[in-house]
């Protein structure tokens, strides 16, 4: 759809400030900050769609803002080599302002690990794109810093990707970390230490896996996300096709997605009531395509372009259908109406859009 195709790259290119940071939403009171992980998986649609010169804006200020850190990534690896227990201000934050520094202003939930393996991977996605060695190169100490603190900390229960549930172990964060520090290892094995992707994922073969043969949410759960689409795609924990990761998928569909629309978080999700998210839609889509099954990737997207307002804009999750409908007006009240337009919804859009008219 050439109209929301055109609306996403406009949308997402307006919301890239000059330092490279593509704020979450330019418009939702909360989301004017730059995250990792949201701003990875724009720089990777931007880079499906030939925008690589964005991408690698985005990077560069990744790469800055990790390395204008490097006292503090100093003081967990010292603490953790002594055994000194970590205070929560310690940890590196999930968002920072647009200029690279740490909002000091608003508290966040900031010990979130899933966004420093998202960054690595897209980068090295980036580079698949471009073959820009000059990058690598500008980046290299942001990436072992990354690596470094990866390492130190992967076992640690911290907030998952929703930036909910702290004392947990969240398995699509390990997936995130398993896939950046992989790919890594790829870019130059000398910068992660022997054997931890393989580790990472042992632990989560062990330990994330049910009884009855798929990924679950967490530690402390059973039930089933979305993002644990992550763990196959594109993190490739394991395959598409591995028998553990086909029974996941079963239940997102049962459990996540509802028939004739979109995805849900999880079951009992009440942030803005529980909508239907697009990024979450679009993942089930890409997904679909890597099974083979695009007729149903097609209708995914049809719901998604069906989504956008008139002047193109997609917005972080659907409320028509909610799951705790009683909720939405808490955070209505608090924060404002939902994000719109939220920039991950726009680049998984364009990541699908590339896979369906096989430009990847």
């Amino acid at each position: 759809m050439m109209k929301l195709h055109t609306a996403s790259l406009n949308i997402i290119r307006s919301g890239q400030a000059s330092s490279g940071a593509y704020v979450a939403s330019p418009t939702f009171s909360q989301y004017g900050y730059s995250w990792l992980r949201d701003g990875s998986w724009t720089a990777y649609g931007m880079d499906n769609a030939g925008e690589h010169d964005s991408a690698r804006t985005f990077y560069q200020w990744v790469g800055q803002t990790l390395s204008g850190q490097e006292a503090r990534f100093k003081t967990v690896l010292d603490k953790c080599a002594l055994g000194i227990s970590l205070d929560e201000g310690d940890y590196l934050p999930t968002r920072f302002t647009v200029a690279g520094q740490i909002d000091t202003q608003q508290p966040w939930w900031n010990f979130q690990l899933d966004g420093y393996g998202a960054w690595l991977w897209g980068l090295a996605a980036h580079l698949d794109f471009t073959h820009d060695a000059a990058l690598l190169e500008t980046v290299r100490p942001a990436i072992a810093l990354t690596v470094q603190y990866l390492a130190a900390l992967w076992q640690s229960a911290n907030y998952d990707c929703w930036e909910e549930y702290r004392d947990q172990i969240h398995t699509s964060t390990l997936a995130a970390l398993y896939g950046g520090l992989a790919v890594v290892c790829r870019l130059d094995p000398a910068l992660v230490p022997a054997g931890l992707p393989e580790t990472i994922r042992a632990y989560m073969l062990q330990n994330c896996v049910a009884p009855d043969g798929y990924f679950v949410k967490s530690s402390a759960s059973a039930a089933v996300d979305a993002s644990l689409l992550w763990v196959a795609v594109p993190y490739r924990v394991v395959e598409v096709d591995d028998p553990r990761f086909l029974a996941t998928l079963e239940k997102i569909e049962h459990d996540l997605h509802r028939p004739g629309g979109g995805v849900y978080r999880y079951i009992g999700d009440w942030y803005y009531g529980g909508g239907e998210w697009i990024l979450l839609t679009a993942w089930l889509a890409w997904t679909y395509i890597e099974l083979g099954r695009v007729d149903e990737a097609r209708q995914l997207m049809r719901w998604i372009e069906a989504q956008a307002t008139p002047q193109g804009e997609l917005p972080e999750q659907v409320s028509d259908h909610m799951l705790v409908s009683d909720r939405y007006a808490e955070w209505e009240e608090k924060w404002g109406q939902v994000a719109c337009p939220l920039l991950w919804s726009h680049a998984m859009y364009l990541v699908v859009e590339a896979r369906l008219e096989g430009q990847l």
